[in-house]
């Protein structure tokens, strides 16, 4: 390549770059000058309708850098410029909303689930409880307690079930009832 040929080459990449840097110049200054116009009015609308600071200046700074993405492709008019920006702010806090929501949405799900968890493993809790004082009393006792509470029979018919006095009925009951209150009372 001879010397000519390379001053050429070298000179037109380095015309290539000031205008290059002139236009991210001129595009840093116009962009500039529109952050400076349209901040305020952007970030008082989000926050209007969000009602929290820091999320409204998330999605009015997001706003701005979709612009700067997109600086080239849109028509350079003031109109132009300004339905971008709204338009792009409304469709953040649409999508702010709508995750906001779904976060909601999973959160309380996750909530339920942890209660009925919880409210299941308190009943099964009870049900081994209530098993291991049945295991504790008399078998004529459990038997005489679980045909009244279970089959809901009077303690006369349970006497002549038996064959036996309605007053051992109501004793095999009674040492029920105090097993049960005794066990139970962290359930009562």
């Amino acid at each position: 390549m001879s010397v000519f040929l390379y001053n050429l080459v070298i000179c037109s990449y380095a015309n290539y770059l000031n205008k290059k840097h002139t236009s991210n110049s001129i595009k840093e200054a116009k962009f500039s000058n529109l952050f400076d116009r349209h901040y305020n009015r952007l970030y008082n609308y989000a926050f209007k309708v969000l009602k929290e600071s820091d999320p409204s200046k998330e999605l009015t700074q997001e706003t701005f850098i979709k612009l700067w993405e997109n600086f080239e492709h849109i028509n350079q008019s003031e109109r132009s410029i300004e339905s971008f920006l709204i338009t792009t702010l409304k469709n953040k806090i649409i999508d702010a909303y709508r995750k906001k929501q779904t976060r909601e949405k999973h959160t309380n799900v996750y909530a339920l689930n942890t209660s009925i968890e919880t409210e299941i493993d308190k009943q099964w809790e009870l049900i081994e409880r209530i098993e291991d004082i049945y295991t504790t009393l008399e078998q004529k006792t459990t038997d005489i307690f679980k045909l009244s509470r279970d089959k809901g029979l009077t303690y006369k018919e349970i006497s002549q079930k038996k064959g036996i006095s309605i007053k051992t009925v109501e004793l095999h009951i009674s040492k029920a009832l105090a097993a049960f209150e005794k066990g139970l009372k962290d359930y009562l």
